[in-house]
């Protein structure tokens, strides 16, 4: 099935999309509440927890570049990336249990523990994220239709993080009515998480089978493993200027998300003294505001493109993040207008830039004339783990810095204050950077459209 040039029908683009509320389940669930729980419950303190959690980004980082190269040169009757989605999915679950698991050791083997079960996560997710990701510039290499695709992934996308950040506190508390200890309520709520991640990608590995299996591309022998040209082919790409801007533009919008997820749940707990039930209800709220946004959002992408868009989305969004700081949050209505206005600054990120790594794909092909969908997100994808890292380290130290103390309910003014910072004006600086790389991003929709042009061109001349 050649989709090339075709419209993607709604079975289509929802079998894809499938798999991105798994994504977002397993993403979200450790961004937003894997500080909070060592700190809290595990007992670590917040720097130790936040070095944790960069060592798993910095395996990561260095796990993702295998994944690509494999998933672009490995040959299966069964798809080259749907095997390797399916294979991962159930360690997957395993690590998310495991890792919210409180473990009675001492202080230096539990430290060793979560280094341990952070990192066979990040292997987990990797495995099965690339590859679902690459798989979406498998799909089509119509402009308008990658957007569109992208906008479903995100609809689902945005119901998986519903499902991992508004029902972890409530099932945590509700377990906790029904007498679980709190360490118990964790690892249940996991479990739970898990299922929904394993069904979700099972269903677009079961939905996706034409386009991973079958296709002119999709007819080589199989590579094996070498580093040194893996070396090249990631070196290669980042002399493309289209990747390095997009990359830039990631790093920095990326570390702002960290710190924005990792500091929301203190921010809600302490700052404004939310039960767990209440937590529920404002995480739903937040989900709700990222899921009213995808709309405009892919209208704002047809009307202009995808990187003006983007540019004009968050220079609003970090806008009023800033502004937020100057203003006492003392009632429902500011909360939600706060939700709402985070919620623009991140969420669409998490609907436009994938389709604008799809486009580098055939920046690629045109400049080198390779095709290397699993290796260019995979590069994303790295720089994606060093930005969730840097930026939880980062969020770590401050509120190490400020005096927090994971075993008091009330917190220091300073800490309060800090954490405050964190969730307004601080992510913004990084947020600031990112809208000046992505100025440079030179693939507009009139330049993408010339793209093509001369890809046909020369494939007409080789026939």
């Amino acid at each position: 099935m050649n989709t090339k040039n075709n419209k993607l029908t709604f079975g289509n683009k929802c079998g894809y999309s499938f798999a991105a509320v798994g994504d977002a389940v397993a993403y979200t669930f450790i961004n937003t509440f894997i500080l909070f729980f060592l700190t809290t419950v595990a007992g670590l303190q917040p720097a130790v927890a936040g070095t944790i959690a960069a060592i798993g980004s910095i395996w990561d980082a260095a796990i993702n570049p295998v994944i690509g190269y494999l998933s672009d040169h490995s040959v299966s009757s069964f798809g080259r990336r749907r095997k390797y989605m399916l294979g991962f999915c159930f360690p997957l679950f395993a690590s998310m249990v495991l890792l919210y698991t409180a473990v009675d050791f001492t202080y230096s083997v539990k430290v060793l523990y979560y280094g341990f079960m952070v990192i066979a996560y990040w292997t987990s997710f990797t495995g099965f994220f690339v590859p679902f990701y690459a798989l979406g510039a498998e799909y089509t290499q119509d402009y308008g239709e990658r957007t569109s695709l992208r906008s479903f992934a995100s609809f689902f996308n945005t119901i998986g993080t519903w499902f991992s950040m508004a029902m972890p506190t409530f099932i945590v508390e509700f377990l906790e009515n029904c007498g679980f200890r709190t360490s118990s309520a964790w690892s249940v709520t996991a479990a739970a998480l898990g299922v929904f991640t394993v069904v979700s990608i099972i269903l677009t590995v079961s939905f996706a089978a034409p386009f991973d299996s079958r296709g002119e591309r999709l007819n080589h022998h199989r590579e094996p493993l070498s580093l040194m040209k893996l070396f090249r082919e990631y070196s290669g790409l980042l002399r493309l200027k289209p990747m390095r801007m997009l990359l830039m533009t990631s790093l920095f919008f990326l570390i702002a998300y960290a710190m924005f997820i990792g500091d929301f749940m203190y921010f809600v707990t302490y700052n404004l003294g939310f039960a767990g039930g209440e937590v529920s209800g404002i995480m739903a709220l937040r989900c709700f505001a990222c899921m009213i946004i995808i709309p405009p959002t892919a209208y704002l992408c047809k009307k202009t493109d995808k990187r003006t868009a983007l540019m004009i989305i968050l220079a609003g969004g970090g806008m009023g993040c800033a502004l937020m700081r100057f203003i006492t949050m003392d009632n429902m209505f500011i909360i939600c207008v706060y939700i709402l206005i985070m919620s623009i600054a991140t969420s669409t990120y998490w609907q436009i830039v994938p389709a604008m790594f799809y486009d580098v794909c055939e920046y690629d092909e045109y400049a080198t004339g390779q095709r290397r969908e699993g290796t260019i997100v995979s590069v994303q994808g790295l720089v994606e783990a060093a930005a969730t890292g840097i930026g939880a380290q980062i969020l770590g130290i401050i509120l190490q810095f400020a005096g927090f103390n994971g075993e008091a309910d009330i917190q220091t003014e300073a800490a309060l204050d800090w954490i405050y910072n964190c969730t307004t004006w601080v992510p913004v600086i990084f947020i600031v950077i990112a809208i000046v790389a992505l100025y440079r991003f030179p693939i507009t929709k009139e330049y993408f459209n010339e793209i093509m042009q001369k890809l046909e061109e020369r494939k007409e001349k080789q026939k």
